[in-house]
């Protein structure tokens, strides 16, 4: 995380207006760009019902939010296809909840627990075996007839 934080903080600080715009206006649906999807998602048809709406919606994403913090903090995944489990948890309730959220975003979580599960996979491949190693003759030369 703390690579993450160096990463976006030069930029965040010499130029937080895109940032701000990307990152928290548009998923909100306060952007200066409207998505043109009109994904059927529960985030978005609860923004299509006016401010009320979009409180609604925003307020349920803070709540998943929080539950996904909290889960973390009472109990830390303790291992790759679970920390990535909990990730696409927290990413399907965020593109979900978000008043401008797109059904093609949800491939993202998918992706993830699929990766991590490939990652974690033990290899179906043998790995090759050296006859040196295996048999440990290069190790000392063979002498022949009268070299030594």
């Amino acid at each position: 995380m703390a690579g993450t934080v160096l990463a976006v903080l030069p930029s965040a600080l010499l130029a937080p207006g895109p940032l701000v715009e990307q990152v928290f206006a548009f998923p909100t649906g306060r952007g200066e760009w409207e998505t043109p999807a009109a994904s059927p998602l529960p985030g978005r048809l609860l923004a299509d019902l006016g401010p009320f709406g979009w409180y609604a919606a925003m307020t349920l994403l803070a709540a998943g939010g929080v539950a996904v913090a909290v889960s973390l903090w009472v109990r830390p995944p303790a291992g790759l296809v679970p920390a990535a489990d909990r990730l696409a948890v927290g990413l399907c309730t965020a593109f979900l909840l978000a008043p401008a959220g797109r059904f093609g975003y949800l491939a993202l979580p998918v992706l993830l627990s699929v990766w991590a599960r490939l990652a974690e996979a033990p290899s179906r491949v043998a790995p090759a075996r050296s006859r040196v190693v295996a048999t440990g003759s290069a190790a000392r030369p063979v002498l022949v007839g009268g070299d030594r």
